[in-house]
């Protein structure tokens, strides 16, 4: 049987808030922050209006019922804007007055019924950590075995996510890409559960270094994208990412929890442990591979990615 966390790969999100929405009472409304926090994490509160401005269904998903935490109606994505979402709110008994609903507080429906499947998702990684903590300081791989490199890049229009992985063999360069529909939008903290269902596909067979856009134990639970992916798929990882999430900078070195885990790389690029290899072995790999300039294969596997989402915006 495999372990729980295969089970999470493909976990669809919009399906979660789906379910919270249809519980919103008929003279009722809510908010951003309390679907969040019933999804398991207000940081979750951008991604939950991300998700209601792509409703399919607004007979169903009434996504207008969704106002800010103080009472602002705030924006709506219709042709009309606000006014449209006043119109509905009216309709459905709820006085807006100077762009606020009134009764706020009274009308704020915030007993939502829920598993919390953030908050289950954040425990895996959080036990995932607690297993791999004492090996986080050893090389688990011979990189001599592991001739090749890779490099991993997905980006995002609307709910498509287009994946590109460029990797070298017998010295030569070549890329793989696949286009899916994306049930998970970006959140802070849960990368891995946005992307690896791209990355799974892409390095199916390729067995190399893979370097990461993104963070690895640098991260709220130090199992970031480049380590939790590492880990599932049984590859040495680096995460490289363009701009720091979180940790202290001193110097060249970035340090989470007092422990150094990351260091800052051709000038501005953080580079962090990610799975199976040590910070120093990391860095002294990416020196000889790279020494002058951020990963070739990195930029390769984002220009794609931009270009191959920039021709699905195209066609749509």
């Amino acid at each position: 049987m495999e372990p729980e966390y295969f089970m999470t790969e493909d976990f669809d999100l919009y399906s979660e808030y789906e379910k919270l929405m249809l519980q919103l009472p008929q003279d009722s409304i809510t908010t951003y922050g309390a679907i969040a926090r019933a999804l398991g994490d207000i940081k979750a509160a951008r991604a939950v209006g991300f998700m209601l401005s792509r409703n399919p269904d607004g007979h169903k998903i009434k996504c207008y019922k969704v106002v800010h935490s103080d009472g602002r109606v705030g924006k709506f994505t219709h042709p009309l804007g606000s006014e449209e979402k006043i119109r509905r709110l009216t309709k459905d008994g709820i006085i807006v007055e100077n762009g606020s609903v009134r009764n706020f507080h009274e009308r704020c429906f915030v007993d939502f019924i829920s598993d919390y499947p953030l908050k289950h998702l954040s425990d895996l990684q959080a036990e995932l950590y607690n297993e791999i903590a004492k090996i986080q300081d050893m090389n688990m791989y011979d990189l001599e075995e592991y001739p090749e490199t890779g490099a991993v890049d997905v980006s995002y229009y609307d709910q498509k996510g287009y994946g590109v992985f460029v990797y070298t063999s017998a010295g030569e360069i070549k890329t793989r890409n696949i286009v899916m529909e994306s049930r998970f939008p970006y959140i802070p903290g849960y990368l891995f559960f946005r992307e690896f269902p791209f990355m799974r596909r892409l390095v199916k067979d390729f067995k190399g270094v893979i370097l990461v856009d993104g963070n690895g134990m640098l991260h709220p639970r130090r199992m970031g994208l480049a380590t939790m992916s590492g880990k599932l798929l049984d590859l040495p990882t680096i995460g490289i990412a363009k701009s720091l999430m979180m940790g202290e900078v001193d110097d060249d070195s970035v340090t989470l929890y007092g422990s150094s885990i990351g260091k800052i790389m051709w000038k501005k690029y953080i580079v962090s442990q990610g799975w199976g290899i040590t910070l120093d072995n990391a860095i002294d790999f990416l020196k000889v591979k790279f020494p002058d300039s951020y990963p070739q294969l990195l930029k390769i596997a984002h220009d794609e990615s931009l270009r191959l989402s920039r021709a699905g915006r195209q066609t749509n």
